[in-house]
This record gives C-alpha cells, sequence and structure tokens, in this order.
C-alpha cells in the first residue's frame, strides 16, 4: 500500500506524522512524497485556533477532491469536534488521539514489524519533508489555560520512556540526522508521571547527550514554570542549541490570571533575568495572544510595556479566537476584531524590530549553519541559536553543517552569509577520496 502523510498545526503533529511515516516502513508499507500516488492518505488535524480547524476541514477536503486516495483523520480536531470530522470522512475513517499511536497497526493489520527492517535515511513526506528530526517526548497536559482545548484533544500529560525517546534518536542519528528537535505538549512535565523522581526534561536531554553522537539537541516550546536551573545548566553542552521558545502569553498580570496561566509577568522577568545571568548567549522566543476578553486599552499597554522591556529575539503573535468547549469562549468583555488585529500588528512590528536587533548583533560575525534545504544553488539554514540564514552555494550544502559569514540582514528579513567554497569543494573530495 502507498501511503501519504500530511498535517496541520504545530511541531508536534510534525513529529507524530514522521513517527508514523517509519512504523509504516516497519510493517512493509510504502511512504510516497506525493499525494497523487497514494492509496490511502492520513492527515494528522489540529483546533489550537477557529483557523487551524478550518485548515484541517479544507486539507481533508482537498485531497478529497483532487486524488482517488482513501482519505483517514486523526489528531485533536478529529478528538475535540469528532461529529464535525466524521461528516467529512465517515466514523470509521477517524482516529481520535488516543487511537493514534496504534494507527499503522489498526490500517495495516499488521502488529509485527519486518525483522529486516533498518533505517538509512529519513522518509521523504513531500512538503512535510524536513532535515531536522521531530521527536515526541511528552503527550498531553496537566494545565487548565482558559483559551485552550489542548488537554480535552490530547488528555493529561504521559511521557515517553527515555530508553524509548534514546531508541528513537539512536535511529533517527542512523538515518542520517544532523538535528533532533525535542516536542510535545508540555515537555518541560517530562518524567513526572513515570516514577521519576526529580529527573525531568534535563535528565532526558543528558540522556541524549550521553547515548547519541548528534550533532545538534534542541528544545522546542516548553512553559516558563518548567525551566528549571538543571536545564539552564544543560546549555553548558554546545550540542544543545541555545535557544528556547517559552509562551509568555501576555504581559499583563490581570489577563494571565484570565487566562489561568500559572504563572506572573514578575515571575517571567525573574526567570528571563537568571537566563541572561546563567546562560547570557541563550535566545528566547515567545507568544503573544492578543484580544483576549477584558483586554482594555490599558491592559494592552501593560502588556505591550513589559514585550519592549524583555530581551525577546523574537515571538509568534496569535489573535484570540474563541474556542467551543473552552472557559474563555464564555467570558464576557469580548475586543472587536478591529481592535485584536490592529493590536496583534503592534506586537508583530514590535518582535520584527527586536530579531532585527539581534541580527544585526550578526553582522560580521562566524556562524554554524545547519542547511535544510536548497533550490537553483540558493540553500536556507538555521544557526544554533535558531536564526535564519541564506547562502548560494555550488556544492549540495543539504543537511550539511557548516562555519558562515554572516554580512546582512537580506530583502527577506534574514541574514545573508558568505560560505568558503573551495574548502567546502576539497573536504567533500578528501572524504570522498578517502570512501573509495
Amino acid at each position: 500500500m502507498k501511503i501519504f502523510l500530511d498535517m496541520v498545526g504545530c511541531r508536534l503533529n510534525q513529529s507524530e506524522i514522521e513517527r508514523m511515516a517509519l512504523e509504516f516502513l516497519e510493517r512493509g508499507q510504502e511512504v510516497v512524497s506525493d499525494p497523487g500516488d497514494a492509496d490511502l492518505i492520513v492527515v494528522n488535524t489540529c483546533c489550537v485556533t477557529a483557523k487551524a480547524c478550518a485548515d484541517s476541514r479544507k486539507t481533508i477536503r482537498r485531497y478529497q477532491r483532487e486524488t482517488t486516495a482513501n482519505v483517514v483523520a486523526t489528531g485533536c480536531y478529529v478528538t475535540a469536534f469528532g461529529k464535525q470530522a466524521a461528516a467529512l470522512v465517515g466514523e470509521t475513517r477517524l482516529f481520535p488521539n488516543e487511537s493514534k499511536d496504534l494507527l499503522p497497526t489498526l490500517i495495516t493489520g499488521q502488529t509485527q514489524i519486518c525483522k529486516d527492517f533498518s533505517v538509512t535515511s529519513k522518509p521523504e513526506l513531500g512538503l512535510r519533508s524536513r532535515t531536522r528530526s521531530f521527536l515526541k517526548v511528552q503527550d498531553g497536559c496537566d494545565n487548565f489555560c482558559t483559551y485552550c482545548l489542548t488537554r480535552i484533544a490530547r488528555g493529561k500529560s504521559r511521557s515517553v520512556a527515555a530508553e524509548e525517546f534514546v531508541r528513537q534518536a539512536q535511529q533517527a542519528e542512523a538515518a542520517g540526522i544532523k538535528e533532533i528537535v525535542l516536542t510535545g505538549v508540555q515537555i518541560g512535565s517530562w518524567g513526572k508521571d513515570i516514577g521519576n523522581g526529580d529527573k525531568r526534561i534535563a535528565h532526558l536531554v543528558g540522556a541524549l547527550l550521553e547515548n547519541t553522537g548528534i550533532p545538534r539537541i534542541r528544545i522546542s516550546s516548553i512553559e516558563p514554570w518548567d525551566v528549571q536551573e538543571a536545564l539552564l545548566d544543560s546549555f553548558r553542552n554546545p550540542r544543545l542549541c541555545p535557544h528556547l521558545h517559552i509562551p509568555l502569553q501576555s504581559g499583563s498580570e490581570s489577563i494571565l490570571q484570565r487566562m489561568a496561566r500559572p504563572f506572573s509577568a514578575s515571575d517571567f522577568r525573574d526567570l528571563m533575568r537568571k537566563i541572561q545571568e546563567n546562560s547570557p548567549g541563550l535566545a528566547v522566543t515567545t507568544d503573544i495572544l492578543c484580544g483576549f476578553p477584558g483586554e482594555t486599552d490599558a491592559l494592552f499597554e501593560e502588556s505591550r510595556a513589559f514585550i519592549q522591556e524583555t530581551d525577546f529575539a523574537g515571538g509568534h503573535v496569535f489573535k484570540f479566537s474563541p474556542m467551543p468547549g473552552t472557559a474563555a469562549a464564555r467570558m464576557d468583555e469580548k475586543v472587536h476584531d478591529k481592535l485584536v488585529q490592529a493590536r496583534a500588528e503592534v506586537i508583530r512590528r514590535m518582535f520584527q524590530t527586536k530579531t532585527k536587533e539581534k541580527q544585526a548583533e550578526k553582522i560580521g560575525t562566524w556562524e554554524e549553519v545547519l542547511w535544510e534545504h536548497g533550490r537553483q544553488g540558493a540553500f536556507s539554514g538555521f544557526t544554533r541559536d535558531y536564526f535564519r540564514v541564506q547562502t548560494k552555494s555550488s556544492v549540495d550544502l543539504t543537511n550539511t553543517i557548516t562555519r558562515v559569514y554572516i554580512r546582512e540582514i537580506n530583502g527577506n528579513g534574514e541574514l545573508g552569509a558568505d560560505i568558503p567554497e573551495i574548502p567546502i569543494k576539497k573536504r567533500l573530495f578528501e572524504l570522498q577520496e578517502k570512501k573509495d
């Protein structure tokens, strides 16, 4: 059977389709990179916002309309809005989150994997193919943020055993992966539910550093209350990429309380001070939610001023979207859509300025970049602290790490770099000679 996998939403959904691809291959199936070639299409859906729900429906409908493949759906939208999803694909083609991990087995009917199966390269996922590997460390969430459906869609926090996670990382390393990204719903809660005592996410990072040789390990989004001193100490190892994405959501104390976020703006300020003292080279990005119910002009200004004073390297800005089933959807004092849009634009421009200031500091310096993809001699990749870099090269740089000279901020708002081409070509030639 030829299978195509796609997703809507976050890095966690990306990690899940990457894992599914391997499990289908282990069961002797073929994973294809073109939906037109597929017998079966799996869509991993999202419901974090109303737009994510709409995108999930559009993706399913597009494959139903444009291909002859059987389309099945899984993920958060399917779990939270089962009746709507069933109207699209039918009850028998739905796999809620609780059965997602079993999806390859349920579809193929095979519980045993091929004994001689080995990973030599990362599966091709078409437009969803990534050079880096996204690995899930845990699923679910134990928080009750009033705007979020995640707890409903994914349940309580559940950790992947350290041994299993290390095995998956070693599998990625065998496939030639140069960077793995630890993903999850609330990755900082790792270990709480599996009798690990005080062992938290820093313990898992240590296990990866000790048991793999992967050049780069990156932590994805982590909640501020989960950033412990042991984790900050881990950044002393250069293989752990010096970047954290820490969601703030609002700089207003009152709005954070209405969101039921278990920390204050003052707590976040203290955390940023600790990061600057312990890990001064660590880049921090964040998420901001604009237009939450009750966000007056004064409270928005309080949030804006807090963001302005905080040393962020950038951030994502979201407009509040009332999701059915959440406490926030039932709150009064709704903010008018046009005002939400205007506030979001103010914060977006602020982050753009902050990012440019950080980028400007890199001009004239040398950085290590992992190159993700290229087209017609133009390549794009990321620095260790997660700034996107572009360059041109006659050598295929895909999935290689090279030192580059940062010379500018280009017209796309990204860093432009030069690579010493001759040493790269010489090194590739030497490696080929050695191999021969």
